[in-house]
C-alpha cells in the first residue's frame, strides 16, 4: 500500500515510492536454502478478537468488536455438492500424492448485486497438509468482518464445529488432517459492501462501494499462514496493514445482477460467459481482488515481455492545463508498462500474463496479486509532467508485484520488506527513465519530512501514521540507498534479484533478506544496519 501525507498543510494521508539505476552483472554469492517463515517478534499468540470499523461511526474512534458478527456452530457437517458440481465429500480426509500446486485452492461462486451493493457466495476450499505433523483445525482470516455488519457467515460444511470471532474463523475438522492428506470444506456467506468512509477510514477504500464503483479487495476469506503449529492472525491496527498471506490457487465465478453496463476489472485469466457471468482464474496468488463499475473506460498495452497491461479508468482522466489537455490515463498506462518491463529486467519475471491497474475513488493506492489501485486524486492532479504522484504511485504499486505478490512478508511485523523496497523501486524507475528527477525525488519524497525511526519497526509501535511512514517507508529508502553505496550497484541489484528468486511464493521475515549477504557484504553493511535497524 502507498502512503504519504499531503504537503503543507499536512491534511490527509497518501502514498510514497522510489526507483534506482543500471544493473550490471555481479559475481554470485552463495544462495542459502529457502527458509520457512518465522515471526521475528513475539506479540503473543495469534489474536482471536480484533477491532471492527463501523462506517457510520466517527473516524476518530476505534470501535470494538461488539457489533461484528460472531458465529458458533456445533452441528455436524452434511455431505453436499461442491460449487463446481463435483462429488467430493466435504470434511473427509483424502490422502495420496499431490502436485506442486499451492497447498490451498479456492473455488468461489459469488453473486454480486451491483445496485444493492451485496454479495452472496459459496466458497469451497481444498487444503493439502504438506507439513510433517497432523492438525485438527483450519483457521481463516475474514477481512470483511473488520467492518460492522459487512459480513454474515451462513455456514461451514465439512466442519465438526466452527466459530467466528472478529476476523478469525476457526474450523474444527471431523478428524485430524494427516501429513500428505487433503480436506475440503465449504463456506457460505453474505456481504453488504460498506460505503466508502471519510477521513482515516477512506484508506481502506479497497473494500467499499461508492457512487462510481465497487471495490472488492481482501473480500474473500483466506487460509491463515501456519507457523510453528499455530495459525497466524495479526491484530487490526490503524497504521499500515496486518495481512500475512500465503499463496493459493483461485477459481472464481461471478454472477452480476442489477448491473446494466457494469464492467469487471479482474486479474489473471477472465472469461465473459455472457448474461452477467464471468469466470476468472489466478494461480499462485496471495489474494483475488476485483473492481466493478458502469463507468469504466478500458485501455490496454502489451509490454515488451508479452504481458498485457490493462488500465480501467472512470472517464475523467483528461485534464485541461495552461498548455492544453493532458490525459492521465495515457500516462498511467505508459508508467505501468515501463515499470513492469524494468522491474522484470532488474528483479526477475512478473508471474502473470496480465497486469491490471484500476483508478480507485479512495486515497493513495493499494496492491493485490495481478491488480493494483491508483487513486483518482492522482489522475486529477496530473499536470502532463512526470514529477508527480500519478507517476510515483503507479510505479510503487507495480513494484509490489515483486515485494508482496512474489515475495510475501508479515505486513504487521516486517512492513519494510514490501513498503521500503517498493518505495525505493520508484527511485530505480526514475533513474532509468527520468534521471533529471532523482534529486527532486529525494527531497520531495524523503528529506522534506526529516524521517526518523527504526526501519524494522512493527506497525504496532507507532502512535501516528506519519511516524509509521517516516520510519518504514522513508527511513527505509534511506537505508536501502546507503546499502547500495556500501555494496555497489552490481551487488545491490544482484541482492534484490536473488531475494525475489529465492523466496518466490514464500512468506519471509527480515532475516531472510539479510541472510542472502556474504560475510564480506554483511561486514560492509554493518554500520548501515546498526544505524537504521533496531535488530541489526
Amino acid at each position: 500500500m502507498t502512503h504519504r501525507m499531503l504537503r503543507r498543510p499536512l491534511a490527509i494521508l497518501a502514498a510514497v515510492m522510489l526507483c534506482g539505476c543500471t544493473l550490471s552483472q555481479a559475481a554470485p554469492t552463495a544462495v542459502p536454502t529457502a527458509t520457512t517463515f518465522q515471526p521475528e517478534i513475539a506479540l503473543g499468540s495469534p489474536v482471536p478478537t480484533l477491532a471492527r470499523y463501523d462506517a457510520s461511526s466517527a473516524v476518530t474512534s476505534t470501535p470494538d468488536s461488539a457489533g461484528a458478527q460472531a458465529a458458533q456452530s456445533t452441528a455436524p457437517a452434511a455431505d453436499e455438492a461442491t460449487p463446481d458440481g463435483s462429488d467430493a465429500t466435504l470434511g473427509a480426509m483424502i490422502c495420496g500424492a499431490d502436485d506442486d500446486a499451492p497447498s490451498t485452492a479456492h473455488t468461489v461462486s459469488a453473486t454480486i448485486d451491483y445496485g444493492e451493493r451485496t454479495v452472496e457466495a459459496r466458497h469451497l476450499v481444498r487444503h493439502f497438509n504438506r507439513t510433517s505433523t497432523a492438525y485438527s483445525d483450519l483457521v481463516f482470516n475474514i477481512e470483511p468482518n473488520y467492518w460492522l455488519n459487512a459480513f454474515q457467515l451462513d455456514g461451514v460444511s465439512g466442519a465438526a464445529t466452527y466459530g467466528l470471532t472478529g476476523r478469525r474463523l476457526t474450523v474444527q475438522l471431523a478428524e485430524p488432517l494427516e501429513p500428505g492428506c487433503a480436506v475440503q470444506i465449504e463456506m457460505t456467506y453474505r456481504m453488504t459492501i460498506p460505503p466508502l468512509g471519510a477521513g482515516a477510514a477512506s484508506f481502506r477504500g479497497y473494500f467499499s462501494s461508492g457512487d462510481r464503483q465497487i471495490n472488492l479487495g481482501h473480500w474473500l476469506p483466506t487460509l491463515a499462514l501456519r507457523v510453528s503449529d499455530a495459525w497466524i492472525t495479526r491484530e487490526a491496527f490503524f497504521a499500515g496493514e496486518q495481512n500475512v498471506l500465503d499463496i493459493a490457487d483461485w477459481d472464481v465465478t461471478l454472477t452480476l445482477t442489477n448491473a446494466d453496463g457494469v464492467i469487471v476489472a479482474a486479474p489473471g485469466d477472465v472469461e465473459d460467459l455472457g448474461d452477467g457471468r464471468y469466470h476468472g482464474t489466478l494461480r499462485r496468488a496471495r489474494d483475488y481482488s476485483i473492481s466493478l463499475s458502469d463507468q469504466f473506460v478500458v485501455a490496454e498495452q502489451e509490454s515488451v515481455t508479452g504481458v498485457q497491461v490493462a488500465l480501467y479508468t472512470l472517464g475523467d482522466t483528461e485534464i485541461q492545463t495552461a498548455d492544453g489537455p493532458v490525459d492521465g490515463a495515457h500516462h498511467a498506462l505508459a508508467m505501468a508498462t515501463r515499470s513492469l518491463e524494468l522491474f522484470t529486467e532488474r528483479f526477475g519475471p512478473y508471474p502473470y500474463d496480465r497486469f491490471v491497474v484500476v483508478q480507485g475513488d479512495f486515497p493513495d493506492g493499494m496492491e493485490f496479486s495481478g491488480l493494483v489501485f491508483v487513486s483518482s486524486t492522482w489522475f486529477e492532479r496530473y499536470t502532463g509532467k512526470p514529477d508527480g504522484y500519478l507517476t510515483l504511485i503507479t510505479v510503487h504499486e507495480v513494484a509490489h508485484q515483486w515485494w508482496y505478490a512474489r515475495v510475501g512478508s508479515d505486513a504487521a511485523l516486517s512492513p519494510w520488506l514490501d513498503e521500503a523496497l517498493s518505495t525505493y523501486s520508484e527511485h530505480i524507475f526514475l533513474e532509468q527513465f527520468y534521471p533529471n528527477l532523482t534529486d527532486w525525488w529525494w527531497q520531495f519524497r524523503v528529506e522534506d519530512y526529516a524521517p526518523t525511526g527504526f526501519v524494522d519497526s512493527t506497525v504496532y509501535e507507532f502512535t501516528t501514521i506519519r511516524e509509521y511512514i517516516n520510519a518504514v517507508y522513508l527511513n527505509g529508502v534511506r537505508m536501502l540507498g546507503q546499502l547500495r553505496r556500501d555494496l555497489g550497484d552490481a551487488a545491490f541489484f544482484d541482492l534484490l534479484a536473488r531475494y525475489a528468486a529465492t523466496y518466490d511464493g514464500q512468506v519471509v521475515g527480515s532475516t531472510a533478506f539479510w541472510s542472502l549477504m556474504s560475510p564480506e557484504q554483511a561486514e560492509a553493511t554493518r554500520q548501515t544496519r546498526q544505524q537504521f535497524l533496531r535488530r541489526p
